[in-house]
């Protein structure tokens, strides 16, 4: 059995401090910029509005999903809809810079659209599962 014995190429060792050097500097200010600015051109290209524009900035998923989601709004081109405004959501492959669209009408905009707070919503469903129940009876311990 041959054994070979690895030595330290000087070559190799440089190229691999200039990745991590290059990796280092990706979450910089500039590269997040150039990123959100990717995102928003190729979003706006792939949107079947001719007037697409984002609707708020880019939304960031973790790592683990390497994707960032962006709402585009604008006017359906369709005779039919009559240049009615509508919503698309895009998702962006961060690792090959892919995009898909989907209809995003569906969700909602605007403050008015939301509850104050999410635990208001937790609240106001948690109130009308409780009116749905019927009284329980006392247990008989007092507080």
């Amino acid at each position: 059995m041959r054994r070979s014995e690895l030595k330290p190429n000087p070559l190799f060792l440089a190229a691999a401090l200039l990745t991590l050097a290059g990796s280092a500097s990706a979450s910089s200010d500039a590269a997040w910029q150039e990123h959100d600015r990717a995102v928003i051109e190729q979003c706006q290209q792939a949107s079947q509005f001719p007037d697409a524009a984002p609707a708020g900035d880019p939304v960031l998923f973790d790592d683990e999903a390497g994707m960032t989601a962006l709402l585009i709004q604008g006017h359906y081109p369709q005779k039919q809809m009559n240049g009615q405004a509508g919503q698309e959501l895009c998702l962006f492959l961060r690792s090959s810079q892919e995009v898909f669209i989907a209809d995003a009408d569906k969700l909602a905009i605007g403050s008015d659209a939301l509850p104050s707070t999410p635990t208001d919503a937790i609240s106001d469903d948690a109130e009308s599962k409780e009116s749905d129940q019927p009284p329980s009876a006392p247990s008989g311990d007092t507080p």
